[in-house]
């Protein structure tokens, strides 16, 4: 099976996978384990309930392809879940419920907890399947990885193979401005040249008042129309250059430090920008970033050992589909045989 299904589904089943029970038509078997359709279907149903739009895909062939990712999630959840059984891993209910109490703690009230539940179209069974099923993936997670570890060679040759790119920090420019912001683009009202020369008419005479000696901080607090920098008198920190647009950054980045632009035109308004600082391009030393180095290759290694360890769960199992939504856990690319029958009729219940 190709590795990159392999990352997808191991993606999507970190974040949600869920629990279901029930008759219906046989949608999949792993090791005669059956995976039912209307497993699939509710998932489906709940991922549609949590669309803005209701909607799940732009045609048959992408809900089609959405419904067999479903079916090898949940094949592979069984896995799991059968794994979890013959190495007697186990999740209490007693640490369920502390998780789920931990939850309803976050809201104002066991009411609104309930309530956003029901808005959601999540059932409080369904939530703590869920739970359950996350916290013992994290259990095999943590047994699997518990022996992946990063040494300090290669922490070191990940920085010397990356510093020029990943840990290159570019020319920075700490900058304040003054914003008289065009009335439609607070609004949304209609563009008016009337709009634009009351803009115009506020930024020149704050630019007088800049010219006869009046402080730029002071002026920025009392007349910016950024609320945001206003407060802190125009303060927008450092900029590096693709932050900004263009307009602003072309006048931000020709000025010395201390240097006050003219008026500056963009979308928003007309500007009065300050350059207070300049940082120039600089390679982070080794020391600044080897947790960050350590922390990332550690979390990679452990995906790697996880994906290989999920991969040897699918390998060594029969898997068979009986929708015409066939799923790609039957694909493989590493030069082993098929293992499945090619078995398609379907079962009911």
């Amino acid at each position: 099976m190709k590795r990159s299904v392999i990352c997808i589904i191991m993606l999507l089943i970190f974040v949600f996978v869920f629990l279901f029970a029930g008759c219906s038509k046989t949608a999949a078997k792993v090791d005669g384990i059956e995976i039912k359709q209307n497993e699939v279907d509710t998932y489906i149903n709940f991922i549609k309930e949590q669309s803005a739009d209701g909607q799940l895909a732009q045609n048959e062939e992408e809900l089609k392809t959405l419904e067999a990712n479903i079916i090898d999630i949940l094949i592979v959840t069984k896995l799991l879940e059968k794994y979890a059984e013959e190495n007697n891993i186990t999740v209490s209910s007693e640490e369920v419920d502390k998780q789920i109490k931990l939850i309803i703690d976050s809201y104002p009230s066991e009411e609104d907890f309930e309530g956003d539940l029901k808005d959601k179209g999540i059932d409080r069974k369904f939530l703590e399947d869920e739970i359950r099923s996350q916290m013992l993936r994290s259990e095999i997670f943590n047994i699997v990885t518990a022996d992946v570890t990063v040494t300090e060679d290669e922490v070191k040759q990940y920085y010397e193979d990356n510093k020029n790119t990943f840990f290159l920090v570019p020319v920075m420019v700490k900058a304040s401005h003054i914003l008289a912001m065009f009335p439609w683009v607070e609004d949304n009202s209609e563009e008016t040249e009337e709009g634009k020369e009351e803009a115009l008419k506020k930024i020149k005479m704050v630019e007088d008042k800049l010219n006869n000696g009046e402080d730029f901080e002071d002026l920025a607090r009392q007349y910016s129309d950024d609320s945001t920098s206003a407060a802190s008198g125009g303060d927008l920190d450092y900029i590096s250059k693709g932050q900004m647009i263009e307009e602003f950054e072309e006048a931000l980045f020709s000025m010395d430090v201390g240097e006050v632009s003219e008026i500056v035109k963009t979308q928003y308004g007309f500007h009065i920008i300050k350059a207070t600082d300049r940082q120039e391009e600089y390679i982070q030393k080794f020391d600044e970033v080897e947790e960050s180095i350590n922390t990332y290759l550690l979390d990679l290694y452990k995906m790697q050992e996880w994906e290989d360890f999920i991969f040897l769960l699918i390998e060594e199992v029969n898997i068979e589909y009986f929708t015409d939504v066939e799923g790609t856990l039957n694909s493989t690319d590493t030069g082993t045989e098929d293992n499945t029958d090619t078995e398609t009729e379907e079962e009911s219940e």
